[in-house]
């Protein structure tokens, strides 16, 4: 149990047990939550302790949560190796009780022996404050995740109503039919059915429909005006009996 105001870290574990007396590939990650820094001290031991008998593909990792940040200590070549993303030490190989001194905020006296505390590693108020911050980052990411997850879909689309079973079968009985922009080649050609099937394709030479493009049509209304919402999320706007618009083009009905 750890005394009260004392210093708390968590460590990810990597082809280690939890007492870290042990490296092995196929074991599998653990997570050590809010040990104190004895335990630590003990776990940086032992694995320091493992020294050249450990070899590839076996990698022990530990990764270090502290009040300083997050420290990343890897057994390669039968030494312990210290990443560090604090500009105040620099990555390399270090002693279990060097790399100690680091994590909890200690200078070691003369770079090895009796450690001094800085007053980096019972900080508990330091701590506090991390974790309250840590707590508030994971939150916010939360928070974010939800509304992204949630947000209704973008559309350019302008306010539409769709309409009723009846009107709209009206609408697309009297807008079925086939629309064309024009014969030549690279014109386009819009059918719509009364079951509200539509396509679309590209006039090729000798009038060969090419580039098809199969959708569904909803009869619908936006600020008075009758409309069909395309599956494609777009509208097909009725100018008048013989001409409508679709992606900004004209089509104007022709004889079946």
């Amino acid at each position: 149990m750890s005394k009260p105001g004392e210093t708390l870290y968590n460590v990810n574990l990597r082809h280690l047990s939890r007492d870290g007396r042990t490296a092995a590939a196929d074991l599998p990650a653990q997570l050590l939550s809010h040990i104190p820094a004895k335990q630590l001290r003990g776990l940086l031991e032992a694995v320091g302790d493992l020294g050249p008998g450990v070899v590839y593909p076996v990698e022990p990792e530990l990764r270090i949560a502290a009040p300083d940040g997050m420290f990343v200590v890897q057994l390669k070549g039968g030494r312990l190796n210290l990443v560090s993303w604090s500009s105040r030490h620099k990555g390399g190989e270090y002693s279990a009780e060097q790399i100690f001194a680091i994590v909890t905020g200690q200078e070691l006296v003369g770079g090895a022996g009796r450690a001094v505390d800085t007053g980096g590693g019972g900080g508990g108020l330091r701590a506090r404050a991390t974790l309250i911050a840590l707590a508030l980052a994971i939150v916010g990411v939360n928070s974010f995740t939800v509304w992204f997850v949630t947000r209704p879909p973008r559309t350019l689309l302008p306010h539409y109503t769709l309409l009723p079973p009846g009107p709209g079968e009206r609408l697309l009985g009297n807008v079925a039919g086939p629309y064309e922009t024009g014969g030549k080649p690279g014109d386009r050609r819009l059918e719509i059915s009364p079951d509200g099937k539509a396509q679309r394709y590209k006039f090729g030479p000798e009038r060969a429909p090419t580039a098809p493009q199969a959708f569904t049509v909803q009869p619908a209304d936006t600020q008075g005006k009758p409309v069909l919402l395309t599956s494609r999320k777009a509208l097909i706007t009725i100018k008048d009996p013989v001409t409508v618009v679709l992606y900004g083009d004209t089509y104007k009905r022709v004889p079946h």
